[in-house]
């Protein structure tokens, strides 16, 4: 898996040497899960964004969200693989965005389908903030609101 992810790594930002409207972004994510029984979540991603229209760019991410169960009673994580579309609202730096793809657990228990519909911000060329609710569903759904900052390159 830590090779997929490097792969996925190496080809976004070779794709991001070579073509000017895409732009790749590492980021940090702290979270709050919607699910009872774990406390938070936090985790990091690589996203690229590839321009296709003015204000469009269609986007793929790899990265780690881990979960935290209430009163110390240890961690699991997701290894979430999505791809989407990212949507600018004009001039202001206000977008939308929403991805599908797969979680592979860390930890067994195979994977689930993931979907994440969020909104963010380019404070500037560099600095995005995104607020997104990330979610996996196998035989119920493992979900939480989830903060990103990310430097973008």
């Amino acid at each position: 898996m830590r090779k997929f992810i490097l792969s996925f790594a190496i080809l976004a930002f070779a794709l991001g040497a070579k073509a000017q409207d895409t732009k790749v972004s590492v980021g940090a994510s702290l979270g709050l899960p919607t699910t009872s029984g774990l406390s938070f979540a936090y985790g990091g991603d690589i996203q690229a964004d590839f321009g296709i229209a003015e204000g469009t760019a269609v986007t793929a991410s790899a990265g780690y969200l881990n979960y935290a169960w209430k009163g110390g009673g240890g961690t699991f994580g997701y290894i979430p693989l999505l791809g989407g579309v990212k949507y600018s609202f004009g001039e202001s730096g206000m977008y939308g965005h929403a991805q599908i793809g797969y979680g592979f657990a860390s930890k067994g228990g195979g994977g689930a389908f993931a979907y994440a519909p969020g909104l963010g911000y380019n404070i500037s060329d560099n600095l995005d903030l995104g607020l997104k609710y990330l979610a996996f569903s196998k035989n119920g759904t493992l979900g939480s609101v989830n903060l990103r900052v990310a430097y973008r390159f």
